[in-house]
C-alpha cells in the first residue's frame, strides 16, 4: 500500500472505533528519539522518517508536524502523500496542541497509551475525549517484523568510574528529600546507572528496560534470556532484583500506598495511570538525568582518548576528498561509507552513532539529509561538501560536522563559511558566569548570523552522552522556550554539549561546523565565579574557504591555537606520511 491508500485504511478504523482523529508517532514505550524498526508507525504511514516528527488524521486531512531541521525533507517525502506539513515553532503554523482546540473541540482521539506521553495525553484531554488502548496502525501494519532484542554487556569499572551501587545511592539520597521511590523508563538512564550497554535501538548502546527504585530495593525490568550468566550474577549480587520486560505493568498495578517520583514529560500514559491508581505521583525529571550529564573524571579522561581517534579518522577523511577529488569518482554515499572505515581503523569503534549526513551542494542545505545507495548524489564540479557523523566507542561517544570546499567556489560562499566559523569560535571561546543557561550561549552564537538577517532552523548545540545517546538533555544551546525545553539547561562543568552553527541557503548549499565543548571551570573573582569550554574535538577545519580578514584578532589567535593543540595530538598518532599534510592543513592564518 501506498501512503494515500494506508491513510484511508485508517479512517475506516477510525469510523469502526468512533473516533474523529488519530495520533502516530515513532515512539517506543519509553519516549526514546531513535526506537527500534518495530515502533517506526509514523514513519510507516508517512514515508517521513526524520527523528523527529509526529501525526494527526482526522476523517477528513492528515498532518504532520516536524521540526527546522527536517522542513526540506519533510516537504519532499510528504510530496502527493494528502498529508499537509506542519512546521515546529514557526509562525502561521499551529502547534498540535493549539490545532486541536481551534478544530476538534469536544471530538474524540485514539492512540496507544503505551507510546505517548503522559503530559501530552494530558493536553489532549483539556480539549477532547481519549480512548487511550486503541493501536489502530498495528491493524494496518500486517508485516511488521517482530521486535528483536540483543545481548547486554556490562562495563568495568575502568570505563565508567564508578559502580553501580553508589550510583544507586546517590539516587536514594536524592529521593530521601521527598520521601519517594521511583519509576523510571528512559533507556538511557537505565544503561548509564546499572553500567549496562545493549543494541536494542539502533545507532544507540541501550536495551529495552525499566527500573523502579525505593529505599531498600531496585527492580530492573528487561529481557532476560539477552542477560548472560555473569551480568545476572553480577546484578543480583548487588541486590538488583531482575524482572521480566512484560511484567513491569502488572508490577505498576500492584504498587501501594507509595509516593512516586515520575517524569510526566517522559513516561508513557499507560504506566502513569497504573501507578497513580494506588500511589501518589510526583512529577519531577529523574535525578539520573544530571548525573549521568555530569561526566566523571574517568568518563572525561576516555572520552578525550576517544576524540583523539576519532579526529585522526576524520582528518584521513580530509586527506582522502582534498588529495583524490577529481581523480576519482566520488558520491555521497560512497564518501559516508569512507569516513566509517577510517573510523574502524580503531578497535574501540562498534557503531556510528547517527546515520552519516554527508550532502553535497543544494543537499546541504537539508540540514539532516542521508544519502541511500540509490539516491547518492556524484560529487563533481565546484561546491560545498558536508559530512556530520559520529561514532560510538568503548570509551565515548563523538558527534562532529566538518565543510569542505571543492573546485572554485564564489566570494558570497567563502563569507558564509567563514560566518559559520566566527560563530563556532566565539560560542568555544566564550566565558560565562556560572547560572547561564543554553538560551543565553545560543544568543551568542547567533548574534553574527543576525547582525545579517540571517539563521539557522535548528539548536547550536545539544549534550552528548558518554557511550550513549548522541543527543542528551538536559544541557543543550537553543533560544526557542517551550514546554519541552523551558530554559534549554543551565550549563555546568562535566557537561558536554555540541556547538553546531550553520547556513542552509534551499537549491544552493549548506555549511554546519561542530565540535563538542566540555564545561570547565574558570576563574574566581570576588563572589562571582565563571564557566568556560575547552574543546574536546581534534579535526582540522578546512582553511581553503577561509576569509582570514573578516575574523577578528581574538578569533584569529584561537584558530591557530586549535589548530597547534590538533597537530600536536595527532601528529604522534598518525602515520609519518601523513605529517606533511597534517603540518599544512593545521597552519597558521
Amino acid at each position: 500500500m501506498n501512503t494515500r491508500e494506508k491513510i484511508e485504511c485508517l479512517r475506516k478504523l477510525m469510523k469502526k472505533h468512533s473516533l474523529d482523529a488519530y495520533f502516530i508517532d515513532d515512539s517506543d514505550k519509553h519516549s526514546s528519539e531513535y526506537v527500534n524498526d518495530y515502533y517506526k508507525e509514523r514513519s510507516f504511514m508517512s514515508s517521513f522518517c526524520g527523528s523527529n516528527g509526529f501525526m494527526l488524521v482526522t476523517l477528513d486531512k492528515a498532518f504532520l508536524w516536524t521540526d527546522g531541521r527536517y522542513f526540506l525533507q519533510a516537504e519532499k517525502d510528504l510530496k502527493d502523500t494528502g498529508i499537509s506539513l506542519m512546521k515546529l515553532y514557526t509562525p502561521g503554523y499551529p502547534n498540535i496542541v493549539e490545532y486541536i482546540r481551534d478544530n476538534l473541540k469536544d471530538k474524540r482521539i485514539g492512540l496507544c497509551g503505551e507510546y505517548v506521553s503522559y503530559s501530552l495525553v494530558e493536553e489532549f484531554k483539556k480539549y477532547m475525549s481519549i480512548d487511550s488502548e486503541c493501536n489502530l496502525v498495528s491493524e494496518i501494519w500486517i508485516d511488521k517484523e517482530e521486535l528483536k532484542t540483543e545481548p547486554i554487556k556490562e562495563l568495568p569499572i575502568s570505563l565508567v568510574g564508578e559502580d553501580r551501587l553508589m550510583k544507586i545511592s546517590r539516587v536514594r539520597e536524592k529521593l530521601a528529600e521527598s520521601d519517594a521511590s521511583i519509576f523510571i523508563s528512559n533507556i538511557d538512564d537505565i544503561a548509564w546507572l546499572y553500567n549496562l550497554r545493549g543494541s536494542d535501538v539502533p545507532i544507540t548502546p541501550v536495551f529495552l528496560s525499566f527500573t523502579y527504585i525505593d529505599e531498600k530495593n531496585a527492580y530492573l525490568f528487561l529481557n532476560r534470556n539477552v542477560l548472560n550468566k555473569d551480568a545476572y550474577e553480577s546484578l543480583t549480587k548487588d541486590g538488583i532484583t531482575v524482572c521480566e520486560y512484560d511484567d513491569v505493568l502488572k508490577f505498576l498495578m500492584n504498587l501501594n500506598g507509595r509516593k512516586v517520583l515520575v517524569s510526566l514529560d517522559t513516561t508513557n500514559y499507560s504506566f502513569v495511570k497504573a501507578i497513580e491508581k494506588n500511589n501518589k505521583v510526583i512529577n519531577k525529571i529523574s535525578p539520573t538525568v544530571m548525573m549521568k550529564a555530569i561526566k566523571n573524571d574517568t568518563e572525561i579522561k576516555n572520552l578525550i582518548d576517544i576524540h583523539k581517534a576519532d579526529g585522526l579518522a576524520v582528518f584521513r577523511y580530509m586527506k582522502y576528498i582534498k588529495e583524490n577529488y577529481g581523480k576519482i569518482p566520488m558520491d555521497e554515499y560512497g564518501l559516508a561509507e569512507k569516513v566509517l572505515e577510517f573510523r574502524k581503523m580503531d578497535e574501540r569503534f562498534y557503531e556510528v552513532s547517527f546515520e552519516s549526513i554527508s550532502s553535497w551542494n543544494e543537499n546541504g542545505a537539508i540540514i539532516h539529509y542521508e544519502p541511500t545507495k540509490e539516491s547518492s548524489k556524484k560529487v563533481t564540479g565546484s561546491g560545498f561538501l558536508l559530512l556530520d557523523s559520529g561514532g560510538q566507542y568503548l570509551g565515548g561517544t563523538t558527534d562532529i560536522t566538518r565543510t569542505y570546499s571543492l573546485g572554485e567556489i564564489t566570494e558570497e560562499m567563502k563569507h558564509h563559511y567563514t560566518l559559520v566559523l566566527r560563530s563556532h569560535i566565539d560560542v568555544s571561546m566564550c566565558k560565562f558566569l556560572k547560572g547561564a543557561n543554553g538560551i543565553n550561549i545560543d544568543m551568542l552564537a547567533r548574534e553574527p548570523f543576525w547582525a545579517e538577517g540571517l539563521d539557522y532552523k535548528h539548536g547550536t548545540g545539544h549534550g552528548v552522552g558518554y557511550m550513549l545517546n548522541v543527543h542528551e538533555s538536559p544541557n543543550s544551546f537553543r533560544y526557542q522556550r517551550s514546554a519541552y525545553n523551558p530554559d534549554a539547561g543551565t550549563i555546568v562543568p562535566g557537561m558536554v554539549t555540541t556547538i553546531e552553527p550553520g547556513i542552509y541557503l534551499e537549491g544552493k548549499y549548506g555549511i554546519r561546523t561542530e565540535n563538542e565543548l566540555l564545561c570547565v571551570n574558570g576563574e574566581k573573582k570576588d563572589t562571582d565565579e565563571f564557566y568556560e569550554f575547552k574543546t574536546v574535538t581534534f579535526a582540522p577545519y578546512d582553511l581553503d574557504p577561509l576569509i582570514v580578514s573578516e575574523l577578528t584578532q581574538y578569533e584569529k589567535t584561537w584558530l591557530n591555537s586549535y589548530h597547534k593543540m590538533v597537530y600536536d595530538v595527532l601528529s604522534k598518532i598518525c602515520d609519518k606520511s601523513e605529517l606533511e599534510y597534517l603540518k599544512y592543513v593545521t597552519r597558521e592564518v
